[in-house]
């Protein structure tokens, strides 16, 4: 006997079963991967094989709570998540589409507009908005699942200026989800372990690790996580911007490399992935909950049968392996359209020239998939085992840019890197965006020069564009024969 398919309506639930005319025993428990918590317990019949029950079970919404069908003492085996979203949302209109693929890790606004910038990313921490109740003096209050949260207004009015800002003239904004103490505030002590994964915090003040994964061990760090994710698709998901609108969001950063970029401790692949693939199924549920097409993308550096250490098993792990079990959990338990940020940067990233990149090669065996090789990441993703109900997961490449060294030399090649690699996203369609990074050269940024921008040789200070700065702004213009300037390249 299997539960075949779980489905989130108004006010039931609906478990699709093997199972024909039975009488069942029904559990809600969290999702809470390290607590067994149970949420409610009701007996139903299967009619003709679906089971159906209040969606509001133990004063909880079932729509993100992990089901458990017993008959004649045995557990069902099957789906145990909501795969199925069938009541209306509040918004509800199809994923915007531009008429370019051009985007940029913003600095300078105007800038941006200026050059025709269609697509964005911007950084928001859940330590930087969530409070304790009553400890800031310009708070926003927000009830989800029945609890009252608090959102640091201050803050979140920077982010509405931002957000709303590039979403007026016309650029997409996906929102990248992190969880670190370092990063705008502090995040309030009270708050450390609710919202920091337990595995994270004895390497917390270690100088190479940036920040924790998202606690879904606890049933509290759940449903922070999940008044999160639902708060910022209720504030900027909406169509009229009225706060600034943002459509996807990428849950932390470069995961397979999650002892710096979201450390949940020592944990094997399929460990971390058996946690994470929570985290991305309860952004889904709910920001989807919010607004029907919203999309939730997994982060990936450019490892993809190699990795950062292949000695530290328990720290880093290839791209392949963490979507395989990516797949397989979210498959085998509940299914969900999750897509993919990609972050192809060159083998050396202080060498532009990615077409020489020695360890990306054009099989699924690849060491790195860099612009070089990046068609194996979408024949992957192309495959039938990852496929979503027949239709192809999309793709983004939200972090990735060219370095230079101060010579016309070197800023002509970063130029026509970008040229290069902007051809190759083109021919694949599934990219939706190219987010370059950077906008400007970063002073700190471990001595790289991304920016379109040139700083200063022994300082900050922003001097002058660079050459691929003229490349970037009439990237994807036609010129009088009907071509895109990139066919140049």
């Amino acid at each position: 006997m299997k539960v075949l398919n779980i489905t989130a309506e108004k006010d039931r639930m609906l478990l699709k079963t093997t199972c024909t005319d039975a009488s069942l025993t029904v559990r809600a428990y969290s999702p809470a991967t390290d607590e067994q918590v149970l949420i409610g317990e009701c007996t139903a019949s299967a009619e003709n094989g679906t089971v159906t029950v209040p969606r509001i079970i133990g004063g909880r919404d079932g729509l993100t709570l992990r089901w458990e069908l017993e008959c004649g003492g045995q557990i069902l085996e099957g789906k145990k998540y909501t795969e199925d979203l069938c009541f209306p949302v509040e918004y509800d209109y199809d994923y915007p589409q531009t008429d370019s693929k051009k985007g940029l890790q913003v600095t300078m606004i105007q800038d941006a507009i200026e050059l025709g910038v269609r697509h964005a990313a911007q950084n928001i921490c859940i330590g930087d908005i969530m409070r304790p109740a009553g400890s800031c003096p310009n708070p926003i209050l927000f009830t989800h699942d029945g609890v009252e949260y608090t959102f640091d207004g201050d803050y979140i009015e920077k982010y509405d200026k931002r957000i709303r800002e590039l979403s007026d003239n016309g650029i997409i904004v996906t929102l990248i989800l992190l969880n670190s103490k370092h990063w705008a505030t502090d995040t309030s002590p009270e708050l450390y372990e609710t919202l920091f994964h337990p595995g994270f915090t004895p390497y917390m003040n270690e100088p190479d690790v940036h920040l924790s994964a998202f606690n879904v061990t606890t049933d509290i760090g759940i449903r922070y996580y999940c008044a999160f994710i639902a708060f910022l698709a209720h504030r900027y998901a909406g169509p009229d911007g009225k706060h600034g609108r943002a459509v996807g969001m990428i849950i932390s950063n470069e995961v397979n490399s999650q002892w710096i970029w979201g450390n949940a401790g020592h944990k094997t692949v399929e460990e971390y992935m058996t946690e994470y693939t929570t985290a991305m199924r309860l952004a889904w549920q709910t920001a989807c909950s919010v607004y029907r097409n919203a999309r939730i993308y997994i982060s990936l550096d450019h490892f993809w049968t190699g990795a950062q250490n292949l000695t530290d098993t328990t720290k880093y792990y290839g791209s392949r392996p963490v979507l395989e079990n990516l797949s397989r959990i979210a498959g085998a338990e509940g299914d969900f359209f999750w897509h993919v940020a990609h972050h192809p940067y060159p083998q050396n990233l202080a060498l532009p020239d990615f077409w020489n990149d020695t360890t990306a090669e054009d099989n699924n065996n690849t060491y790195r998939i860099t612009f070089k090789n990046l068609r194996v990441l979408a024949d992957f993703l192309y495959r039938e085992e990852n496929l979503y109900r027949g239709q192809r997961r999309r793709i983004i490449l939200s972090e990735q840019g060219f370095n230079s060294h101060f010579t016309p030399e070197s800023e002509i090649l970063q130029a026509c890197a970008y040229g290069r690699a902007y051809r190759i996203c083109m021919e694949i369609p599934e990219i939706d965006s190219f987010i370059l990074h950077a906008h400007t050269d970063n002073w700190q940024e471990f001595g790289l020069n991304l920016g379109l921008w040139r700083r200063e040789k022994d300082g900050p200070k922003i001097e002058a564009p660079k050459p691929i700065y003229y490349v970037f702004k009439a990237i994807d213009r036609k010129d009088e024969s009907g071509k895109f300037h990139w066919e140049r390249y």
